[in-house]
């Protein structure tokens, strides 16, 4: 992972950039001035770097034949290819590619060549100079097939196409056959929708996961969890740091002893209680979660990570959140907010699951335990809603204050689920292997937590399968696992999508 893809805003940055809402000082919260840490950045902020890179024949004489109907002179030859090259370059410059925010545009490049339709080192070095950048090329095939393919073979990223054309499809065919990616779009909305699920990949092979434990996997409740992480960072990219318990110990007791800090959590408590529709927890717990919040982003900050998970039970079992009074919930949903994936129990099969949903519908998830319910429907219940669940540039969900333990503590966000006019859900997982992607289109017909003060994971959403299909998926459970994450919206399509990219088999039921 190149550090600066997802570290690059320091703490004054971040401060500047701050508004009265609480979610807004979160990043701030986060940063350890002391550390020397540059603040952590979202994946949402990483781009697809896109080399745009055009290709032409210059003859070295001048005839005619069946590929050369119409000749003109070697000199002019070569003017109307840098003016192509030229106007091209500006349009691209003009108009970008792919949705704005999705993809970072190289500077263009010109590659020629003779009748031998051989690309030379000088030419070739028009490419190299950025080759490490770039994620994908964007060729414009003029003058030959071959050297879209040779780009694609030479540099190991996928070549984008646009349009069906003969040549376009036949360059495709020849690239794929030969073990390299070609990707070909119909028209601009398919490119766009190529572009967009290309950077999710990006994302996702980006992930790097800290992980605090004392066991290492499998975790001592979710074994349903991808255990092999190192086969996990070889054949997908994600990697995950483990770390023991004394070092969090450690980060969390110079954070107690802080007492700046706990003046500028203390605040954004005060705000969080008061844009709150209800609380049920004291002010104290909330400024005690933030500043676990801090710890949290803190070690992620000094460990490269952007994705977190812990386990439950080995983490109770440690007494640390007695002693500090916290519960990881609040965490994961003031994560969640800001695009990072952070998930339960150790479990990485459904922290993917999560990063691949936020990714594709650009929105926040809920995970939870999946259990059946009456009348074909099954419930997914953790107490990790988020409040962007409508849209990263969406306006919150409105949201209470819950307490996790009998004695008070253990801040919780709640959520009544049906109170948005959304209504259809996907759900998704990836299975212990991590090699299979499980997906559903569902619709949401319950919820509950809201308007009470319940212990534990307490906020449910209830979620009906497609017609006939509950019993299929409740079972395929026992192939890929127990938490589920869900998003509003139908996006089983991109999904499916995207695991074919990532050599993920996709099993849809929609």
């Amino acid at each position: 992972m190149k550090r600066r893809d997802f570290l690059g805003v320091g703490m004054g940055s971040a401060v500047a950039a701050t508004s009265l809402s609480p979610w807004a000082t979160l990043a701030a919260l986060g940063a350890d001035a002391a550390a020397g840490s540059d603040g952590l950045v979202s994946p949402r902020e990483v781009k697809l770097r896109i080399k745009p890179v055009m290709t032409n024949i210059i003859h070295t004489g001048v005839w005619e034949g069946p590929c050369r109907w119409n000749a003109i002179g070697v000199e002019d030859e070569a003017k109307n290819a840098e003016k192509s090259f030229a106007n091209w370059s500006k349009t691209l410059q003009e108009q970008g590619l792919g949705r704005p925010g999705d993809a970072e545009l190289l500077a263009p490049a010109h590659l020629t060549f003779n009748e031998k339709f051989t690309i030379s080192d000088e030419q070739w070095s028009r490419l190299a100079a950025d080759s490490a950048q770039a994620d994908a090329y964007f060729v414009y095939p003029a003058g030959s097939s071959v050297s879209a393919y040779e780009i694609a073979a030479r540099f190991g990223k996928p070549i984008l196409l646009k349009g069906l054309g003969c040549r376009n499809v036949d360059i495709a065919a020849y690239t794929r056959a030969r073990g390299s990616e070609a990707f070909v779009a119909t028209d601009e909305a398919e490119f766009q929708r190529q572009v967009k699920l290309l950077r999710a990949r990006k994302v996702f092979r980006e992930t790097r996961v800290l992980f605090p434990t004392d066991r290492g996997f499998p975790a001592v409740c979710s074994v349903g969890s991808i255990w092999d992480v190192r086969d996990l960072h070889q054949r997908l990219g994600v990697a995950v740091t483990t770390i023991p318990y004394r070092e969090l110990g450690e980060h969390m007791g110079r954070t107690l002893a802080d007492a700046a800090f706990a003046r500028q959590a203390e605040q954004t408590a005060d705000e969080l209680l008061r844009k709150a529709d209800q609380s049920f927890i004291d002010k104290r717990y909330v400024v005690r979660s933030l500043q676990f919040y801090r710890t949290i982003r803190t070690l992620m900050q000094q460990h490269a990570c952007n994705a977190f998970t812990i386990e439950c039970f080995e983490f109770c079992s440690s007494r640390l959140p007695h002693e500090w009074t916290i519960t990881p919930c609040l965490i994961h949903s003031l994560q969640l907010n800001q695009g990072f994936a952070s998930s339960c129990e150790g479990d990485l099969g459904s922290l993917l699951a999560m990063r691949l949903l936020m990714s594709v519908a650009e929105r926040s998830c809920h995970e939870g335990n999946s259990d059946p319910r009456e009348a074909g429907t099954f419930r997914i219940n953790h107490s990790l809603p988020s409040l962007k669940m409508n849209g990263f540039d969406q306006p919150e969900i409105p949201y209470q204050l819950g307490r996790f333990v009998s004695r008070g503590w253990g801040t919780k966000l709640v959520v009544d689920f049906m109170n948005n006019a959304e209504k259809t859900v996907t759900v998704a997982r990836v299975d212990p292997t991590a090699r299979k992607l499980l997906v559903l289109k569902g619709h949401l017909v319950g919820a509950s937590g809201w308007n009470r003060d319940l212990l534990g994971c307490s906020v449910e959403a209830v979620i009906k399968p497609p017609e006939g299909r509950c019993e299929e998926f409740l079972k395929k459970r026992l192939e890929f696992g127990n938490h589920l994450q869900w998003v509003y919206g139908d996006w089983t399509a991109e999904l499916g999508e995207l695991a074919q990219m990532l050599g993920l088999q996709a099993e849809v039921i929609a």
